[in-house]
């Protein structure tokens, strides 16, 4: 059974591991913050690829971030603007560039699932919307899917998701929301992951080990392996 093409890229941006999740310093050592990093990347990915996307980017990052991301059938990009937003819009311009819709997702999301995949492109494509998931604190944004055609800009950062309202309306382009708890808890600051370990204990542990398993094999919703297709 091959899978509709869905029209949409995903892109997952990412710093070298070296400067990722810096407020986790006082509770995680450089190492125990990168294999945490790269484990979250991971699962998103796999997420990802699980809900059959056209193609998954992770933009940025170093040589692990690389190495994992090409292991796992995703493509790896250089770092293409100065900031997060300007990677971002260059990401989205290469996927419209291509008759794609864009999708926007962030990589420390360790509850996500294929189906929160799923429900950002179906909230998308029965109406045309700009999809938003909004982080579950701080006002931000953990995922953007702007459809081919819609001029919207990445304005990430704190009390973003308001923006990109605020974008959408003088855009006069529809919003969907989705508040799912996969989208919804991002893992960035010590009160994170004391919550996220009540939420799923042994979540640390697991999330650090990642990064030395192999690729997985993929199964599509109906439980058949993707290698068997």
């Amino acid at each position: 059974m091959v899978s509709e093409p869905t029209n949409v890229i995903a892109i997952v941006p990412m710093k070298p591991l070296s400067q990722g999740k810096s407020r986790l310093s006082q509770s995680l050592s450089a190492e125990q913050r990168a294999d945490l990093a790269l484990g979250m990347l991971r699962r998103v990915v796999l997420a990802i690829k699980a809900a059959s996307v056209d193609a998954v980017w992770v933009v940025g990052g170093d040589d692990r971030v690389r190495e994992m991301t090409r292991s796992l059938g995703a493509e790896s990009l250089d770092e293409l603007g100065e900031d997060l937003n300007d990677t971002l819009k260059k990401a989205f311009e290469l996927a419209f560039e291509q008759g794609k819709s864009a999708l926007y997702v962030a990589g420390d999301l360790p509850f996500l699932k294929p189906a929160d995949i799923h429900s950002m492109m179906q909230a998308s494509r029965s109406q045309g919307n700009v999809t938003l998931a909004p982080a579950r604190r701080d006002g931000g944004t953990n995922s953007i899917l702007v459809p081919h055609g819609v001029p919207m800009q990445p304005e990430l950062g704190q009390g973003s998701f308001m923006k990109h309202l605020t974008q959408a309306a003088q855009l006069e382009t529809s919003v969907a929301i989705n508040s799912s708890q996969g989208l919804g808890f991002d893992l960035d600051v010590v009160d994170d992951l004391e919550t996220f370990q009540h939420m799923e204990p042994g979540l640390l542990e697991r999330l650090s080990n990642e990064p030395k398993l192999g690729p997985p094999i993929l199964k599509d919703e109906t439980g058949e392996d993707e290698a068997g297709k």
